[in-house]
């Protein structure tokens, strides 16, 4: 394990492009399977995924009691950063993560709901506001239950306070991004869909690793956030597709 964490810390740029680039592949992968199907987001499939997402973070939340095993790798691995990051990548990092900010986040989820309004589509609109806003007070729910401290992060090119577990970032980031995709796959041809997936994936992923190679939170802050928010919007989904699914047999 240390050779591992000793690899990543050596080689962060490398990470900070491949591992959104192999999310993005999976999800390409995904919409190529789905899009075979009738609906792109059937609604057994967002209950799979709320259910595996909710246990992988109720996983992590457990972890978080224990003296060794998740808590001795976010350690280890930030640890590692502070020494190891060149300042150049710091810089850009403190720019790209801003794509994952909370006001950033918010205006476009409220743009995303005045949107739906204007065009009528008061289900999704109302959809929309409890994904992205649920998200957000449930991330601050678990962030107060928790109170974990951030990792030091004294190199001046990034700044955060509050409490650490679950990541902010990465939480909102799959909410307000992954809704977006919702409402790009209902709009796309089929052809377009795996795309779309992939650029939503590898972007939400990215924000989240700015977040560890930043040392603004721990490894599993991030994995954890990603976990709670896609639970949720999950759940916001299934409903959106049942919805669906009785208009269209209405």
């Amino acid at each position: 394990m240390n050779a591992c964490i000793d690899w990543i810390a050596a080689h962060p740029l490398l990470m900070f492009l491949a591992v959104p680039g192999m999310a993005g592949l999976c999800a390409s992968w995904l919409g190529r399977r789905l899009a075979r199907r009738a609906h792109p987001c059937a609604g057994w499939l967002c209950w799979g995924l709320a259910a595996g997402a909710a246990a992988v973070f109720l996983a992590l939340a457990a972890a978080m009691s224990l003296p060794a095993g998740v808590v001795d790798l976010d350690n280890a691995l930030a640890s590692q950063l502070s020494l190891s990051m060149p300042p150049s990548l710091l810089w850009l990092l403190s720019w790209f993560t801003y794509l994952g900010d909370r006001d950033l986040l918010t205006v476009i989820a409220i743009g995303m709901t005045v949107a739906l309004l204007w065009r009528r589509q008061w289900a999704l609109a109302l959809t929309c506001a409890i994904a992205t806003g649920g998200a957000g007070l449930l991330n601050l729910g678990f962030k107060h239950l928790f109170q974990r401290v951030r990792p030091e992060h004294g190199h001046g090119y990034a700044t955060a306070d509050g409490w650490s577990f679950p990541s902010g970032h990465a939480s909102a980031a799959m909410a307000v991004y992954g809704f977006a995709c919702y409402l790009a796959l209902r709009a796309l041809p089929p052809r377009w869909q795996a795309p779309c997936l992939a650029g939503a994936a590898a972007l939400i992923v990215a924000i989240g690793v700015s977040r560890v190679l930043l040392q603004v939170h721990y490894f599993s802050d991030v994995a954890a956030g990603f976990a709670l928010g896609l639970a949720w919007l999950a759940l916001c989904l299934a409903g959106a597709e049942r919805t669906r699914a009785l208009r269209r047999g209405a």
